[in-house]
């Protein structure tokens, strides 16, 4: 029986600051077509974990692969980068590009520019209700624009794993509803799928499990609707 490589393995990753780990021992795999939430109240390492994961950050200890590829090993590295695709919490834009030169260079750094990038391009701004913004840099948009562009730069470009730290901040209803489409849309195109946020209820329907982190530690994982429902019906204070 052949063994099956999954899009994103970790394993015992560590971080340390001195004598404070912000995040001690994370363990996560995720499948193709699988969505995973990680929550837990502000300083709980989410955002540290996605750094991690996403090669922002040298882990103290443990290593990523994805699609079995190691993140910390050369050249193995530039096959794992190649496959993950990162949206941060807080949008990183080029201030002299404009919305559509920021998805183009994205497109021609990962080879996928060809004749047709142009539609992709716009029919991309449409679906992120950035339709009229193409030309827009990014001291032009709003908060919740950029967000949108950010997003863009990950869906234009081929990828594995989608990575997503906090994507619902700065949206308005009507964009957290595009988001929850979006996500359904690289699921059900086998993409694997990882998410932090705060608002729990923007997950439900897309996250298929949740990984509960307190003070950089799993304290709680499993289906996304029972871990959450069980949280909040307690008294835990890891929510």
């Amino acid at each position: 029986m052949l063994d099956v490589v999954v899009p994103l393995a970790v394993h015992g990753l560590c971080r340390r600051y001195g004598e404070f780990e912000a995040l001690r021992d994370f363990e996560l795999e995720l499948a193709s077509g699988e969505c995973v939430a990680v929550i837990g109240r502000n300083g709980s390492g989410k955002t540290t974990a996605v750094r991690l994961i996403g090669g922002l950050l040298e882990p103290s200890d443990g290593y990523v692969e994805v699609c079995g590829a190691r993140m910390d090993r050369q050249p193995a590295s530039l096959e794992a980068r190649a496959g993950i695709a990162i949206v941060p919490d807080t949008p990183a834009q080029y201030p002299d590009l404009t919305a559509g030169e920021h998805l183009e260079l994205v497109a021609v750094a990962h080879g996928c520019a060809d004749e047709q990038l142009d539609r992709r391009i716009d029919e991309l701004l449409s679906r992120l209700g950035l339709e009229g913004r193409r030309d827009s840099r990014p001291g032009e948009l709003s908060r919740g624009m950029r967000q949108k562009l950010q997003l863009g730069c990950a869906l234009i470009r081929p990828h594995r794993v989608l990575v997503l730290d906090e994507p619902v901040v700065g949206l308005d209803p009507s964009a957290q509803g595009t988001l929850r489409e979006l996500l359904t849309q690289a699921k059900d195109d086998g993409a694997a799928v990882m998410l932090t946020t705060h608002q729990l209820e923007f997950a439900r329907g897309v996250a298929d499990r949740a990984v509960v982190l307190s003070d950089g530690v799993v304290v709680e994982q499993g289906p996304y609707d029972e871990v959450v429902d069980r949280l909040a019906a307690g008294d835990s204070g890891l929510l």
